[in-house]
């Protein structure tokens, strides 16, 4: 965490996914909270982009 967040303030949360991984970033008052990434397993490469972006908010 790169931030200490505040409940009370709302959250956006920027997300993508590509062929080769997926990756998210958590921001508050424009601020990035948290992010995560990962490269994609062979088998992964099989699922469509929109299936892959619902899996990063996952």
């Amino acid at each position: 965490m790169l931030i200490l967040p505040n409940a009370k303030e709302p959250f956006v949360l920027y997300c993508d996914a590509s062929k080769m991984g997926l990756g998210g970033v958590l921001m508050q008052k424009g601020r990035m909270v948290d992010y995560a990434s990962r490269q994609l397993k062979t088998h992964d490469k099989n699922y469509p982009t929109h299936d892959l972006e619902l899996a990063v908010v996952v």
